[in-house]
């Protein structure tokens, strides 16, 4: 293997550091993209019951408890519960896009690192080939062996930019997936909330004239 990497010569440089851009980004969003780490069941449970709670402290307690992008979200509804509900959509939906944002940080890296490293590996391959004829030109055809270090240059660098490449690709997608499933999820709760937080509203508007209309005892 280490024989191989000599052989790439210079452009070995750059795709072995894409390669680790694109390892370490791919560790972090594993971690970071856990359904179960984001969308916590504690906090998915409030909002269901969220219509049968007089008291929304409760729900917020829960999201003061387990902060994350989920929680983000639900407070930011349940900040706004006594405005308009046009207004407390708008805070949603600005909510969940920052959110959304910063569950797919990072990602156009890995894009990034899967373009750009066949590329790289194009180059070496161009570079070895100039080498080759350069050779030619020079001595001819009597030093088979500079000839096939040219060749072996040209090979490697396009096979591991292929190397390098290809997992980057099915890394970004995958991993795309999976923050679209969350920002889904997130969506999900967020209309929750926003139809559990109007329907409040409206009784609270359809119970303020009988209230105030109704004789004191």
């Amino acid at each position: 293997m280490w024989e191989m990497i000599l052989a790439g010569r210079y452009m070995m440089v750059p795709i072995g550091l894409a390669s680790l851009v694109a390892l370490t980004v791919l560790i972090e969003r594993i971690f970071v993209l856990r359904r179960g780490r984001i969308v916590v069941p504690e906090i998915a449970g409030a909002v269901d019951t969220l219509s049968a709670s007089v008291d929304l402290s409760v729900a917020y307690a829960i999201c003061e408890r387990r902060p994350g992008p989920f929680a983000n979200v639900v407070k930011a509804g349940l900040d706004h519960a006594d405005n308009d509900w046009v207004i407390i959509r708008d805070v949603l939906e600005e909510a969940g896009r920052q959110e959304a944002t910063r569950l797919t940080r990072r990602l156009g890296v890995l894009e990034t690192v899967a373009a750009v490293s066949p590329l790289l590996g194009l180059l070496g391959t161009v570079l070895g080939m100039i080498r080759v004829f350069a050779t030619i030109s020079t001595v001819g055809l009597s030093n088979p062996e500079t000839l096939s270090s040219g060749i072996s240059e040209a090979m490697v660098t396009t096979a591991a930019g292929l190397i390098v490449g290809i997992p980057a690709l099915v890394a970004f997608n995958w991993l795309t997936g999976r923050a679209d499933q969350i920002i889904f999820d997130l969506e999900y709760y967020s209309s929750k909330v926003l139809d559990t937080l109007r329907r409040r509203a409206v009784a609270s508007q359809a119970d303020g004239p009988v209230g105030e209309g109704a004789p004191s005892r």
